[in-house]
């Protein structure tokens, strides 16, 4: 089995975070300094922290955002992947109901077998897509749905010829279903730890967990094949894709400033970014405050040691909150 790379998580999370961007150019402000949103690429130089304003740390916390708001979008391009379901992708609304619909699904089931290992072998029930169709049909009432960005580059968050050799390399691998332990909270948002089958039921079945953009589609297989086993694998893997917002902000911040944000600190200071953000009241005042610089409130060493083990504490308690609220 091969392993995910940190590559890999951080182009889909790219593809997902541009989702609700409304211009061709994504996250404009960051585009404009060189910021790379692939904390796993090769940065030699780090940008000058003067480059770190409130404009620039409002656009990273909105790719954030954007990202673990995700796992539904994870989990069923992983689903559409790997099954014949018959969703017209270009269709956002009937794309959305169903990715919804298959998302609680399994967030319910999860909570009914969770220590029933026996009813993982179970067939999954799929939604009735002829349902789905019914209601977002052209004469079905107006449903509402997340209007998808289909103009949106997102080459301009990455610049590929910064990628280190190590990283093609493990891009190369990123295919198939997993045998790595993946935990949150780790440097470039994941560390790898072979340790048997993580994915058992994903792997019996040939399900494939990386998704690749330009990776011709492979035979698809029988829906009547998916099992919960499988659900509940494929749900794993897109909160691990999903990160959490504190993390992936706090890794971009790193790879692109050189410095490392005091996540603690950063939470509450977050929360007040978005206050002033709102409080602006003229074009003047937004201009202002859209150009100073943010504070880095960072971590020193001793701080560090005696911080981490909380730090990633309160990481996974954040990302139990963020799983619960979507």
């Amino acid at each position: 089995m091969d392993n995910i790379s940190d590559y890999y998580i951080w182009q889909r999370r790219i593809h997902h975070g541009i989702r609700y961007q409304k211009v061709a150019v994504p996250f404009p402000e960051s585009v404009e300094i060189g910021l790379e949103f692939n904390a796993a690429l090769e940065r030699k130089e780090m940008l000058d922290q003067s480059l770190l304003t409130n404009a620039v740390m409002l656009e990273l916390c909105d790719f954030a955002k954007t990202v673990t708001k995700s796992e539904k979008y994870f989990l069923f391009e992983m689903l559409d992947f790997n099954f014949d379901l018959g969703v017209d992708m270009d269709d956002d609304m009937q794309y959305y109901e169903y990715a919804t619909r298959v998302h609680n699904k399994i967030k319910q089931l999860k909570e009914q077998i969770k220590v029933k290992p026996r009813r993982w072998k179970e067939a999954f029930p799929l939604p009735d897509l002829s349902v789905i169709t019914a209601l977002t049909g052209s004469e079905a009432p107006e449903r509402y749905y997340p209007k998808r960005n289909k103009i949106a580059d997102s080459s301009v968050l990455t610049n590929g010829s910064k990628k280190s050799q190590t990283s093609e390399q493990e891009t190369s691998e990123s295919s198939g279903a997993t045998s790595s332990v993946f935990t949150v909270n780790i440097k470039n948002g994941v560390r790898l730890k072979r340790a048997g089958d993580v994915y058992p039921f994903c792997r019996n079945l040939g399900v494939t967990l990386a998704v690749q953009p330009d990776e011709t589609p492979k035979q698809k297989l029988d829906p009547n094949l998916l099992t919960s086993g499988v659900m509940l694998e494929l749900l794993d893997f897109s909160r691990v894709l999903c990160g959490t917002h504190t993390q992936i902000v706090s890794e971009l911040v790193k790879h692109n400033f050189g410095q490392e944000l005091n996540r603690l600190v950063f939470r509450m200071q977050y929360n007040k970014l978005i206050e002033r953000k709102y409080a602006c009241l003229t074009a003047e005042d937004r201009d202002s405050f859209r150009k100073e610089p943010f504070k880095v409130q960072i971590i020193n060493k001793q701080e560090q040691k005696h911080r981490k083990r909380k730090s990633m504490d309160s990481d996974y308690q954040e990302t139990g909150k963020t799983n619960n609220s979507q």
